[in-house]
């Protein structure tokens, strides 16, 4: 598989705070589909050198069995001192998130500092990044992008029914650019409320509706809602090859015409469509296999 493909095959991320190490070990053993060690909001100052310790100790004496983890590094010059502490290591390491980047050059400094196997993923969560959107899902190293947005709403402003229109228009936009830079389909952001697991089905499912790959999980808890909500269900799996199937079949005979069972039009953009769920349908049995 390659690192595009295993990229879009992760629905589910699991945040670890890297200064934990009891529980970094813990996340490899959950249903997650990547573990994201934090190194930025869920780590204090004072614990910030400590942590990257933590996350180069598990990488040195990462096996074969464990998947390689993601990790969430700063911004700025406490972000220089996580690539300087893990440059070494960053072959073991999956990918990186990039908390609160807002500039090409920040990707651009990053990208030089570790090996070329890392995927980039920027997280947008300022009015910057939002405004930026289009250059840094442009970036060549750029496989998807992650939406922070929490730290969105409080670098805006927004508040109560005002904050999740913002949102909103940050999910539009982070969409459109994904698309049009040919990258994955982005990540959304944590529901913060860990027990409100209904709440948390009802926005990942809307995520998903969005074109969405996936989301991130607070707590171990979270992950099966996730990975269920942006996982194709039977039924639109089954639909999905059948309009796949009759439509190539129809291009085979030289059929220009088709239609599904309830008299639609089948056409190249409605079989794409069909087509993408297939895809996810295929990546979450291989997701499934994996672990």
């Amino acid at each position: 598989m390659s690192s595009s493909q295993a990229v879009a095959a992760i629905r589910s991320y699991l945040y670890v705070p890297a200064d934990r190490a009891d529980r970094v070990s813990k996340a490899f053993a959950s249903e997650a589909d990547a573990v994201l060690i934090d190194l930025e909001d869920a780590v204090a100052t004072s614990a910030k050198q400590l942590a990257r310790d933590n996350v180069c100790r598990l990488l040195e004496t990462s096996g074969a069995e464990t998947s390689l983890p993601w990790v969430r590094i700063n911004a700025g010059d406490v972000g220089r001192a996580d690539l300087v502490a893990l440059g070494i290591h960053s072959a073991h390491i999956a990918g990186l998130v990039l908390a609160k980047c807002d500039t090409v050059a920040w990707l651009d400094e990053v990208a030089a500092a570790v090996d070329d196997t890392v995927c980039l993923s920027p997280l947008i969560e300022s009015a910057a990044a939002v405004r930026r959107i289009d250059a840094l899902c442009a970036h060549p190293r750029v496989q998807q992008c992650h939406l922070g947005e929490i730290d969105l709403v409080a670098d805006l402003g927004g508040r109560s029914a005002g904050a999740a229109v913002l949102v909103a228009h940050a999910r539009f936009e982070l969409v459109y650019a994904s698309a049009a830079s040919g990258i994955l389909p982005p990540i959304g952001g944590v529901h913060p409320d860990i027990r409100d697991l209904d709440g948390l089905a009802e926005t990942s499912g809307f995520l998903a509706e969005l074109g969405f790959n996936g989301r991130p999980a607070l707590h171990p808890a979270q992950i099966a809602v996730i990975n269920a909500a942006f996982t194709p269900t039977a039924d639109e799996v089954e639909a999905a090859t059948r309009v796949v199937g009759r439509y190539d079949a129809a291009t085979s005979a030289g059929i220009g015409a088709v239609a599904d069972d309830d008299g639609s039009m089948l056409d190249e953009a409605v079989v794409r469509s069909a087509r993408r769920v297939l895809a996810r349908g295929a990546r979450s049995v291989s997701r499934r296999q994996e672990s």
